[in-house]
């Protein structure tokens, strides 16, 4: 059953928040009976939340009512420490450009950065990446075990970025840490000392980028921080260097957090549903292989949720929402939104409308590394299903934990066995 009742569904949003460590953890029960209760005001955050596919899917293209401006800040939900708050006045202050931005500045900025993420340039890429994954699983396959996230998830889509941008793989341990220092603050039990590494990391990734910002100026290179520096809009007017820093961590995140754990989670999802993986490895063929990585995106939603801002009184779903008011439109919740999905928490490689997913997104705000990111794991899949075969768990390793955040959804560890394969003649089961 995936519906729960409106009694049910009552006393869950009573008695639970989307913030408790349980439903972060496990978020499928709380997520059908928010479902019951489309907009939904959870009290002990402050904040309203909406569940359901088509009414989110409405105020995604409503962009004048429910504002992306300053939408993502954390700071409303919790106050920095002071050291936090001193080195960001020694930082570039953070500027408004795609996440956090409307039209027409978010036009400006989306035309002006869009052409490297396009279904033509990643199709130039898709040999490169292939590559990359190559190395990655020929790295472990022989041993017939890895601890998924740690030697496959994470260096794929770091090595892809920085070779987009045009960074030495060398740095991909670094590269790491300054898309971990962007995204852990959005966490919901990050320590002040954590907080203030995160604030010196940025810091660090502002100083090194802006030099490399400041290298391509004299010496332009085909590379995504060359994009930046010699873009220029219809007036003839580029970027600020705040900008510049923001749309590159932007990047880094788009292009490496979400795949990351996209990746963890359709190996978890394999092992899960062995006969959904059987039918995958006996059909590697590229419409199977999307909607493979479709479905892992629709079920586990690597970004769950993303907040706007009402700007002025508003009712939808039934609700009244004050201008002022912050929505979490949670992406998780639709995307298993029986009404768009029927049998939704099932790994259906048969679903037509799985590409109707809303991890990424929609309309304006569709996430600009979408393309990359659907490669990446078509890739990843691919070789893997071809490198290997019989998963299982580890017995005992795993105690299949995910980071605790209503941002972002991540397996902390994933340790898996398998079966390799002589790679030289790619045998299937």
């Amino acid at each position: 059953m995936t519906t729960a009742t409106s009694e049910a569904a009552a006393d869950m949003l009573r008695r639970h928040s989307l913030g408790d460590p349980d439903v972060l953890e496990n978020p499928t029960a709380y997520h059908h009976a928010l479902h019951a209760r489309p907009i939904h005001y959870d009290a002990r955050l402050g904040f309203y939340v909406c569940s359901t596919y088509h009414l989110m899917r409405r105020i995604l293209r409503d962009t004048e009512t429910f504002s992306s401006v300053d939408s993502q800040t954390v700071d409303s939900l919790r106050e920095p420490p002071p050291e936090v708050v001193a080195l960001r006045r020694r930082s570039w202050a953070p500027v408004n450009t795609l996440v956090t931005n409307d039209p027409p500045s978010h036009t400006r900025f989306r035309r002006m950065v869009d052409a490297p993420f396009r279904p033509r340039s990643i199709d130039r890429l898709r040999a490169a990446i292939r590559g990359i994954v190559e190395n990655t699983v020929d790295g472990f396959v022989a041993c017939g075990r890895c601890e998924v996230v740690r030697e496959l998830a994470i260096p794929i889509p770091i090595n892809v970025i920085a070779d987009m941008l045009g960074l030495e793989r060398s740095l991909a341990p670094r590269i790491k840490a300054w898309s971990d220092a962007s995204v852990e603050p959005l966490g919901m039990k990050v320590s002040d000392e954590r907080l203030i590494e995160c604030a010196r990391l940025i810091k660090e990734f502002q100083d090194f980028i802006g030099a490399e910002l400041d290298a391509r100026r004299k010496a332009p290179r085909d590379d995504l921080l060359t994009s930046l520096v010699t873009a220029r809009d219809d007036a003839g007017e580029g970027f600020s260097m705040p900008e510049m820093l923001s749309l590159t961590q932007q990047f880094l995140v788009a292009g490496n957090e979400t795949t990351t754990n996209a990746i963890a989670a359709g190996v978890q999802l394999l092992v899960e549903n062995p006969d959904q993986a059987a039918h995958l490895a006996g059909h590697l063929d590229d419409r199977t292989l999307r909607r493979f990585a479709n479905e892992v995106l629709r079920l586990e939603s690597p970004t769950q949720g993303l907040f706007r801002v009402v700007r002025q009184d508003v009712s939808i779903g039934g609700v009244d929402i004050p201008a002022g008011a912050r929505i979490m439109l949670r992406f998780a919740a639709a995307n298993r939104d029986p009404e768009q999905y029927p049998d939704p928490d099932r790994l259906d490689l048969a679903r037509d409308n799985a590409g109707t997913h809303l991890a990424f997104g929609a309309g304006i705000h569709h996430c600009i590394g979408a393309n990359l990111a659907r490669e990446e794991l078509v890739q990843t899949f691919d070789v893997l299903l071809r490198r290997a075969r019989r998963f299982e768990f580890v017995p005992e390793r795993n105690d299949f934990s995910h980071h605790p955040s209503m941002i972002l959804r991540g397996l902390k560890a994933l340790h898996v066995r398998f079966e390799p394969l002589d790679h030289a003649t790619e045998e299937l089961p």
